[in-house]
């Protein structure tokens, strides 16, 4: 894919130009990447979602792959993170890698953690998320399918990056980080942004009932009867559609950790059945914004590129499309 094809499918793939969460191509560098503008406005924040878009790998690589663990040359991938960081402006030998096990546990960063310039130093192992509030540390946050999530707090000075596949979105990683900004720093969820990247859609996502049985038991959503609507298809076949937050009633479930209000929320769908193949289609990006909304985050503040991963392969890397033979891109969130 050229530069001419991917600037036409991001400008044609989300409505509402006049949104202020729209999102641009910068060509600017050599190396391009997709920046969201409602996080581009927010001053002292630095920000990116790589793209195949401009390195030196080749084959199934091709061409920024920034992964070091596949079967591309440490070399290659050396490079392709220089070029990147150049066209970012960031410093290389102060990233902070997250080593993302598809768990919940979130890493604080601090200038100690990136005193080394050896890479294999500034790998946080065993963390899928990370926060800090210190300026020239730029956060890397892999995907090729699953949900990367940058977050920002303009007013405490903090920011996040999380890694949400299944697992960890039903985990509610999403909502663990933000309660770790709250802990750590003081951020109030009011002022926290947060941006969903190009990861796998709903018409991609193809997932069994014991993935759905997560969903449903996410603490951070209300799925009792009363705030739950199955909205039929066709074909025996529904919509799985939740209200957000919990609106104030007898019968509210006494693990539920989200928001409660006195009305019925917006509704989101979660996922909808496949019942001839005895599968779901499961929303990520819907279910990664409920659960943010639940722990506090304003609406207007979650911004989603909605960009799939899989069916514009020839965009970004994915998994499911090449059968586990891929690279990795990623976002990029920086304090300046």
């Amino acid at each position: 894919m050229n530069i001419t094809e991917a600037k036409s499918i991001i400008d044609t793939n989300y409505t509402g130009l006049l949104a202020p969460n729209n999102i641009t191509l910068n060509t600017e560098k050599a190396v391009p990447y997709l920046e969201i503008k409602g996080f581009s406005d927010i001053h002292g924040i630095k920000h990116a979602f790589s793209t195949r878009l401009g390195g030196v790998s080749t084959g199934f690589y091709e061409s920024l792959n920034l992964g070091y663990k596949t079967d591309d040359s440490p070399e290659n991938v050396t490079k392709n993170i220089e070029l990147l960081s150049e066209s970012l402006g960031i410093n290389p030998d102060r990233i902070s890698f997250a080593q993302q096990v598809h768990g919940t546990k979130i890493c604080v960063i601090t200038e100690d953690d990136v005193s080394s310039a050896d890479r294999n130093d500034r790998v946080r192992l065993g963390y899928d998320a990370q926060i800090t509030n210190t300026k020239n540390i730029p956060l890397f946050v892999y995907g090729a399918d699953c949900v990367p999530i940058l977050f920002a707090d303009p007013i405490s000075r903090v920011i996040g990056s999380a890694h949400a596949g299944w697992k960890g979105t039903t985990g509610a990683i999403a909502a663990k980080t933000i309660k770790k900004m709250q802990e750590e720093y003081g951020c109030l969820t009011e002022n926290i942004h947060a941006v969903i990247g190009p990861s796998i859609g709903p018409d991609n996502y193809e997932v069994d009932e014991t993935v759905i049985k997560q969903v449903i038991n996410c603490p951070y959503i209300d799925t009792s009867e009363e705030n739950v609507l199955l909205e039929p298809v066709g074909n025996d076949d529904f919509k799985y559609i939740v209200y957000s937050g919990s609106y104030l009633r007898d019968g509210i479930p006494d693990d539920y950790l989200g928001k409660t209000q006195p009305n019925r929320g917006a509704a989101y769908e979660l996922f909808r059945s496949v019942k001839i193949r005895n599968r779901y289609m499961l929303n990520l990006w819907n279910l990664n914004e409920l659960i943010m909304i639940n722990a506090g985050l304003k609406p207007g503040n979650i911004y989603n590129t909605k960009l799939c991963t899989m069916k514009y392969h020839d965009l970004f890397f994915s998994h499911r499309y090449s059968n586990g033979r891929r690279g990795l891109h990623a976002g990029v969130i920086m304090l300046v």
